[in-house]
């Protein structure tokens, strides 16, 4: 995931806020000791919202690539569900809703741990399935490197050193309102739960009664440089999910997605027809397309994480402290994280060399360049609020590349060892900032965060199964881009430049520089805003002309309501959430009605 989803980064990562991020970084509830933190309830209510959010990563990520660490509006379904359970009960404390939510983001980020997003279905483009109990031992073991290194490097990255992980300051910020404004949470709610019986309804008619289609694409008659628009997908999706995505990402990530796409569809595709480079045939110019969209992903990683090289003296202590006990830690903790490491490691160790084709050497490696690329990815979530999760997983494909060539399943599994450790310790980060700043303990975070992986892994991993079984990978249900990326990384590195489409070599080595370029240029405040996402642009090279259209339409909207009527544009975004809830939720009950042949597919 994820870039941050608001440049609807992949991978895989991470996730759009719904909130600004307040002036301060004071804690808002310094004196939370009286306050119940650690309950039942707390622990339930936050285990089914992840388990809704573990579903709706899974489906959406296979999708679009994209995936929601869910944060916000954890915290705000934490909310309203302890709400109900506290009017029979004790009376509901801002730690308990903090706890709820981070239950939450550790079980919704077990899909993109468990590497069921990219890696996995890499792995059977090429042929390999991994077992379900081997994939749910991989996540598990991945997803707890990921918390320990996040626990363990927490009081560097938000007290020493004081980053701000804004998304972390907007959810601590969401709960004390929540907590002390009535009204601030019914305006949310009642957009949330409008949008998602309206989008849960469509998706029905759509996928169950195939009354409505999936899009309304352009006539054959319309046509660019000779290819019909129906042949580059362009229209508009019947997909709730997809403005959603839109209205939560906003107009910079929607506009730079969309321009990608434009250049793609509307530019390079009718000229590789025209040129005889490719068939006027979606499948064979999508895959034509792949590759300079996999150049400029590579190279915004490769010129983001340079940027974070001056933080390689501070990546040495987070890694030393993997071994110390530091003061302050509740014993029983301290000691019990010394002692899980070793475990971790070894349950990560078996589910890779039995399923995903690593020896144990080959596994330490990759475990060896976890550390200091989590650390990585953890600063650069902590400074800007982007997870370059999807760059550090391609810097350990072409690390594997040189050292183990012509081995693809090798260089896959790699990296999804580092993108899957890497994708919990950000959104752990994340939640422990929050808790920081509402007071909350953060021992009994992380052991919510460790129980989540779980339960996380006994919902997404089933799921994955069910939408895979019912669509098939690279349909146009389930295009699944981060996988393909995965699998255009590995051939790349295992194979070189042989065997690629006529001229896409030379396309993507120019993607590869305006790649860095925009990346290098986007680094600088002031030209930020001005220029597009590399990310997102290489997004619309990867899914159908349509899913860019949509998704754009719906970052316009919520810029329009926030120039319009600035008031409206929280719950406009929490509309946004509810339609991608509505979808995805009943998108997944579908398919495992279609599965279990209690219903038959639309005809």
């Amino acid at each position: 995931m994820s870039e941050r989803q608001a440049d609807l980064a992949r991978g895989e990562a991470s996730r759009p806020s719904l909130e600004s991020p307040p002036p301060s970084l004071q804690a808002i509830a310094p004196e939370p000791s009286a306050l119940a933190e650690w309950t039942p309830r707390a622990w339930l209510v936050g285990s089914g919202i992840g388990a809704m959010l573990a579903v709706t990563n899974v489906y959406m990520g296979l999708k679009t690539g994209i995936w929601e660490s869910g944060c916000l509006m954890s915290a705000l379904l934490a909310f309203g569900g302890l709400s109900v359970l506290s009017r029979s009960g004790a009376p509901l404390s801002p730690l308990e809703t903090n706890l709820a939510q981070t239950t939450a983001v550790s079980v919704g980020a077990t899909p993109a741990s468990a590497g069921l997003i990219g890696a996995v279905p890499a792995l059977a483009l090429l042929g390999t399935q991994p077992p379900g109990w081997a994939v749910a031992a991989w996540g598990v073991g991945l997803g707890a490197l990921g918390v320990l290194f996040a626990y363990l490097s927490r009081r560097r990255l938000l007290e020493e050193e004081a980053l701000p992980f804004p998304t972390g300051v907007a959810t601590s910020q969401l709960i004390s309102t929540l907590h002390s404004t009535g009204s601030a949470y019914a305006a949310r709610a009642r957009g949330l739960w409008v949008s998602g019986v309206l989008s849960a309804v469509l998706t029905w008619l759509r996928d169950a009664r195939g009354v409505i289609p999936g899009a309304s694409l352009l006539p054959a008659s319309v046509r660019l440089g000779g290819v019909g628009a129906d042949s580059l997908m362009l229209g508009v999706g019947w997909m709730p999910m997809l403005l959603g995505i839109g209205v939560l990402a906003g107009p910079h990530a929607g506009l730079s997605l969309l321009l990608g796409s434009a250049l793609a569809w509307g530019g390079v595709a009718p000229w590789l027809v025209h040129t005889g480079k490719a068939a006027a045939d979606y499948g064979e110019l999508s895959s034509w397309l792949l590759w300079p969209g996999v150049g400029l992903m590579v190279g915004a990683s490769a010129t983001s994480l340079l940027s974070q090289l001056r933080a390689l003296p501070a990546m040495v202590g987070d890694i030393r402290a993997l071994g110390a006990h530091r003061e302050g830690w509740e014993s029983a903790v301290g000691l019990g994280v010394g002692r899980a490491v070793l475990p971790v490691i070894l349950l990560c160790l078996l589910a890779g060399t039995w399923a995903f084709g690593l020896g144990p050497l080959e596994l330490l490696l990759a475990l060896g360049m976890t550390f200091p690329l989590c650390a990585v990815c953890a600063r650069a979530t902590g400074q800007s609020d982007i997870a370059p999760i999807s760059h550090v997983g391609q810097l350990t494909q072409v690390g594997f590349g040189m050292v183990a060539p012509g081995r693809e399943g090798l260089n896959i599994a790699a990296g999804a060892v580092v993108s899957g450790a890497a994708s919990h310790t950000s959104a752990s980060l994340w939640s422990l900032q929050a808790g920081r700043l509402l007071g909350a303990r953060a021992s009994r975070q992380f052991l919510a965060q460790l129980s989540g992986l779980l339960w996380g892994v006994a919902v997404a991993v089933p799921t994955y199964f069910v939408l895979v079984s019912v669509y098939g990978l690279e349909s146009s249900v389930l295009p699944v881009p981060t996988a393909r990326q995965f699998k255009a990384v590995a051939q790349l590195t295992s194979q070189g430049l042989a065997g690629l489409p006529p001229a896409s070599a030379l396309a993507m080595g120019g993607a590869f520089v305006v790649g860095g370029l925009l990346s290098v240029a986007g680094s600088r405040e002031r030209w930020a805003r001005m220029l597009p996402s590399a990310a997102a642009m290489a997004i619309g090279l990867f899914v159908p002309a349509y899913y860019a259209v949509t998704i754009c339409l719906g970052s316009l909207l919520v810029s329009a309501v926030g120039r319009l009527r600035p008031s409206a544009l929280q719950p406009v975004q929490a509309m946004g959430t509810g339609a991608i809830l509505g979808e995805t939720l009943l998108g997944v009950l579908i398919a495992v009605l279609i599965a279990s042949g209690l219903m038959a597919p639309p005809g």
